[in-house]
């Protein structure tokens, strides 16, 4: 379990790692001068942040891709799961109808064989 956890940390921070150097690759790269952001009514440009601002916006853009990214591999896990339990239910009803179905030839091939088969020998008693 501690090696599966180091590997999940492990790939975590690489993911964070890749995920920060494309949004600073896109930060730098895309015009920001006409995008603008409004909370409560006041409304801020991405071009006119300045130092603390312009990290807080960098952290806060890589937190939140971070978790839609988390949430999105959760998601395919989970229907993952759920199409693998679906066919699992799916071949169980289909063994269990073919079982029903095959019953009564089984019996009959059993009970011929028990018809048909040679009695065992008699044990032999020691003199």
């Amino acid at each position: 379990m501690n090696r599966w956890v180091s590997g999940a940390a492990t790939a975590l921070l690489v993911l964070t790692i890749v995920v920060a150097a494309a949004l600073a690759a896109a930060w730098i790269a895309l015009p920001l001068d006409g995008t603008t952001i409004t909370i409560d009514g006041e409304t801020f440009s991405l071009a006119n942040l300045s130092g603390g601002q312009a990290a807080a916006a960098f952290a806060i853009a890589l937190v939140v891709t971070l978790a839609a990214l988390v949430v999105a591999a959760i998601a395919v896990v989970l229907g993952l799961v759920v199409a693998v339990l679906g066919i699992g239910v799916g071949v169980l009803a289909t063994v269990a109808s073919l079982a029903l179905v095959a019953s009564p030839f089984l019996l009959v091939g059993w009970l011929v064989w028990r018809a048909v088969r040679r009695p065992p020998a008699a044990p032999v008693a020691p003199a």
